[in-house]
């Protein structure tokens, strides 16, 4: 047992922690050995775990660098960790550093005993570690060093991060700003496919910088599966680093407009009845919208190759698609890759295709690309559409020309997805992460989805977590980070066991990263840091420079009361709710209540009457603290009042206690300025319940005209 906690302890496997109930929990040598096991350690003995043991402690010893140090430039020294065998001890040594603009600094080192901070054993030699100094210049970003004069140069990343993330002047300057948040597919409007669009959001960036906000905040829109449409959660991906296609809008591009064959098919009896059924349902029909879209995307394509073929001069539409396909890498080739294989695979699980194509890799994979470039280029395609379009919406979405579009970053992707297959070594195969028992749920979470390998994503420099953050806030004016806790440590649950632990990663390194890329791409960091936060969390990331998600319905004191919304940080987000919750209207009719009691969640009587008497409370409480404020008359609800005003009179009230607050950013959703009364995701259900799939009951048309939405802006523009 012994061996089994040092290596766990060693691999970062937390020992125990604090539930939000205030319940302490030890992790159980079960859960150990089975997380070891998915790490990759060989635990199948007690000779086999000392092996693993030793092989990892000694690990660090036998390089002279390790693959990656990220350096805060905080205003002291740079020094990176050198270990040396004793034959190098007096041994004149150069360092390099190749820096990420192409130029170089150098210098050379004669290690001495003086300079030692450690010292090992290894295969009967001692190896010394020493800090080596660096020039205090050497500029912020992402450089290459080496150490010359110990045989083959030893190299490693040198990644030089800001003392914190990036802070617009807004923020410096203490304004308190707001705007209005919604789902992107749940958008209408008169000319969109059924659901919302590109076009859609430039729209409604223009419309709330004409209500004097200056930001619109919007779902993940990560890359989801095509060859399975209905799999719709924007929050279990299949990449975070591309786009959905159907976000789409294909009447914009010159290949829809300038096609007639193109415009003859959009134009058919047959598709527009189909379009007018996709546009006219109440929810979402993702398998429709996918077929109609791609019926068109698909001959888009073909036209655009024969107009635009490789090599050809002069061609400004088919230069600056070269240049997105040169930027995008092999990253960009990879995605595409699984896409085309995904397809032919008709949509099954790529733990299920043949073995030779279960890596981007492997020979099979290899083969499939040249064969199929045609398909691999129209999955390119499709990203170059998403990703331009995208961008021309995000430049109408600023009021004030700094917060302007904030994006959603999902805490992990799709165990099936082309995230986990691209990056094989980068992820962990045989566990998930979740939550333990919190607040949302009493039995604890398992979300599905495969985490980050801390220890592989330091084999690679965390190449993948810098693609990833590049890749969200390259258009991004803030980015919000799902269950940001999981920069620190993940709950760990082993494929097939109920027993989990959290696993630590390497905070320090990924926040330095972090405020690198914050920094570079001028986007403000929200961290969504709700359910089982530890202790000192929000405080570092506050220092960091990172806005704290503060949602109405959890900022509670002990006994249950709110708190008034001048205690609420300035450096935060402040919003009534979010899509795991119901609306503002649909919480104060009950709606969830009457959800879960349709659903079967309740198994007696006495469970929905708990939660009736609870939603009694809630109200009370709700109602107590806006008369504080004097937000709502003492006779709140008076007598005779429809449960319809008082919902109107209470969304006014509840966005005006918000926006009174210190908060420096206010996000009002777009559901409770439409007085929407159903959720958009019910937590503990997958079939049960439309999630992710409910459009608003309102056009982007009608939606500056509304006299409700006007009443709310004019109050909350008054507050702010």
């Amino acid at each position: 047992m012994k061996d089994l906690d040092r290596l766990a302890s060693l691999a970062g496997i937390e020992e125990s922690y604090w539930d939000i109930f205030g319940n302490f929990h030890e992790t159980k040598p079960g859960a150990k050995l089975s997380i070891l096991s998915a790490m990759g350690f060989d635990t199948g003995s007690e000779q086999a775990l000392a092996g693993s043991l030793g092989e990892f402690e000694e690990r660090p010893w036998r390089r002279i660098v390790e693959p990656v140090h990220v350096i805060r430039r905080n205003g002291g020294g740079i020094t990176v960790a050198v270990s040396l065998p004793e034959a190098l001890w007096g041994e004149e040594l150069n360092w390099k550093a190749l820096l990420e603009d192409g130029n170089e600094m150098s210098g050379g080192f004669r290690p001495s005993g003086g300079e030692f901070r450690d010292m090992r054993g290894i295969d009967g030699g001692a190896v010394a570690r020493l800090d080596l100094p660096l020039p205090g210049d050497i500029p912020e970003g992402y450089h290459r060093l080496s150490i010359e004069g110990a045989g083959e140069p030893a190299q490693c990343a040198l990644i030089v991060a800001p003392a914190k993330a990036y802070a617009p002047p807004w923020l410096k300057e203490g304004k308190r700003l707001w705007g209005i948040a919604c789902h992107l597919y749940s958008l209408r409007s008169e000319n969109n496919w059924g659901i919302g669009d590109f076009t859609d959001l430039a729209s409604l960036g223009r419309i709330t910088a004409g209500f004097g906000a200056a930001a619109v905040g919007i779902n993940p829109l990560h890359a989801l599966f095509p060859p399975r449409p209905d799999h719709a959660s924007p929050y279990s991906p299949s990449s975070r680093l591309f786009l959905n296609p159907l976000y789409i809008d294909v009447t914009r591009e010159p290949e829809f407009q300038n096609s007639h064959e193109i415009r003859a098919i959009a134009g058919s009896e047959g598709f527009i009845e189909r379009l007018a059924g996709a546009r006219d349902a109440g929810h979402v029909d993702y398998p429709l919208i996918s077929a109609i879209k791609l019926a068109i995307l698909e001959p888009m394509h073909d036209f655009f190759a024969e107009r635009h073929p490789p090599g050809e001069k002069d061609d400004p539409r088919r230069a600056d698609f070269d240049a997105f396909i040169k930027e995008g890498g092999e990253a960009l080739r990879r995605f595409t890759l699984f896409q085309a294989l995904h397809e032919h695979f008709e949509g099954g699980a790529w733990r299920q295709w043949p073995e030779d194509c279960r890596r981007p890799d492997s020979d099979g994979s290899v083969s499939f690309a040249p064969a199929n470039l045609h398909r691999l280029e129209f999955h390119a395609y499709l990203q170059w559409l998403a990703d331009r379009q995208l961008a021309a919406a995000a430049r109408k979405c600023s009021g004030e020309g700094e917060a302007s579009l904030y994006m959603d970053l999902a805490v992990g992707a799709d165990p099936n997805g082309a995230d986990a297959w691209c990056e094989p070594d980068a992820i962990v195969h045989n566990a998930h992460f979740g939550a333990p028992p919190d607040a949302f749920n009493a039995q604890g979470q398992d979300w599905g989805m495969p985490p980050f390998h801390p220890h592989g994503l330091r084999e690679k420099a965390y190449a993948p977590f810098i693609a990833m953050l590049r890749a969200n806030m390259r258009h991004a004016g803030a980015l919000r980070i799902d269950h940001v806790m999981g920069l620190m440590h993940l709950y760990w649950i082993p494929s097939g066991e109920k027993d989990g632990a959290y696993v630590r990663y390497p905070f320090d390194d990924l926040l330095g990263i972090l405020a690198l890329e914050s920094v570079r791409n001028r986007c403000l960091v929200i961290g969504e840091d709700l359910g089982t936060v530890p202790e000192g969390f929000r405080e570092r990331m506050a220092k960091e420079g990172a806005l704290s998600y503060r949602v109405m319905r959890f900022e509670r004191y002990a006994d249950g009361l709110f708190k008034r919304p001048e205690s609420y940080p300035s450096l935060s987000l402040s919003t009534a709710a979010t899509h795991d919750l119901s609306t503002i209207k649909g919480h104060w009719l009950g709606r969830d209540l009457e959800l879960r009691r349709n659903l079967g969640f309740y198994e007696t009587e006495e469970e929905t009457r708990a939660d009736e008497d609870s939603l009694g409370r809630e109200r009370d409480l709700l109602i107590a603290a806006l008369r504080d404020q004097e937000l709502v008359p003492e006779s709140f609800p008076e007598e005779g009042t429809g449960e319809e005003e008082a919902a109107h009179c209470l969304v006014i009230a509840v966005e005006r206690f918000l926006a009174r607050g210190s908060s420096q950013l206010l996000q009002v959703n777009l559901d409770d300025l439409l007085l929407e009364a159903d959720q958009l995701n019910l937590p503990g259900t997958i079939s049960e319940y439309p999630n992710w799939r409910r459009k608003n009951s309102i056009s982007l048309e009608a939606l500056g005209d509304n006299l409700f939405v006007n009443e709310v802006v004019r109050a909350v523009k008054a507050e702010r």
